[in-house]
């Protein structure tokens, strides 16, 4: 087993953020998704997969893990969580890294990128967009409140109808706080804009997205925006798939930071 080093940053507004390194090389900031921590990339199998080769910085972001979790809505921000990155990077002593996002990971890469594109060496984003897609607040608030009242189990539910949940995931989702997932549902579905400055950006950017993800037009829009930016489609593959499918991400993704890791 590899040897990690669990560390400490405190992000522009007070929020403690929990973070570990393993392994050696170029770094490679790692964000997980709604639900997750920095445990799922080891237990996905990517820790083993690219610690031999990368400096691997794994967040917990606000609100999962060992991280803080505020309940107001106001600390989920995409803009309040960018800065987490940037307190983890300082902490460290980077100054640029590769980003590999996903699902909500991938949005805070993509936000890093759009406004501290300086930091950013190569950019992965799985299963994430930039594209502002109109909501029913009605719906959003509904769903904020089944949080609040049965936790994580039904939204467990709703994504086995789509395809197998790894028990370690689930364990992950049992154990997150609802009221911060709550409040981060109502944060996430007001996001800003960023496709103009995304537009401006020379950072390399490569998008994975399943052919059978509901967010596949945001995806490809998004993609359609980065100069530099390339978009992959997994076959007869969700949006789950674009993490837990190590298999066919890795092949993908250890070219393109081969190539665009340090510039």
């Amino acid at each position: 087993m590899r040897k990690s080093l669990l560390m400490q940053a405190t992000s522009a507004d007070g929020v403690r953020i929990d973070f570990e390194t393993v392994g050696r090389g170029q770094p490679l900031v790692l964000l997980h998704g709604f639900f997750g921590d920095r445990t799922s990339w080891r237990s996905a199998g990517y820790v083993d997969a690219l610690a031999a080769q990368y400096l691997l910085v794994l967040i917990d972001a606000r609100g999962h893990g060992r991280s803080d979790a505020p309940h107001g809505t106001d600390s989920y921000r995409v803009g309040r969580q960018v800065p987490d990155v940037l307190a983890v990077l300082d902490a460290l002593g980077i100054g640029q890294a590769a980003i590999w996002g996903a699902s909500m990971g991938g949005v805070i890469g993509l936000h890093l990128l759009a406004g501290h594109a300086r930091r950013c060496t190569a950019l992965i984003a799985g299963g994430a967009h930039a594209d502002r897609i109109p909501v029913d607040p009605a719906d959003v608030q509904r769903e904020a409140e089944l949080f609040r009242a049965k936790g994580p189990a039904p939204f467990i539910t709703w994504l086995e109808r789509q395809g197998p949940v790894p028990p370690w995931l689930r364990n992950s989702m049992l154990s997150a706080d609802p009221h911060a997932l709550a409040a981060l549902t109502t944060a996430l579905a007001n996001r800003d804009d960023i496709l103009s400055p995304l537009a401006r950006t020379s950072v390399p950017a490569l998008l994975l997205a399943g052919d059978r993800d509901p967010l596949l037009p945001a995806i490809q829009r998004t993609a359609a925006h980065i100069p530099g930016g390339t978009l992959i489609q997994l076959p007869d593959c969700g949006h789950l798939d674009t993490f837990v499918r190590s298999d066919l991400t890795l092949p993908l993704v250890l070219p393109f930071l081969s190539g665009h890791s340090a510039r």
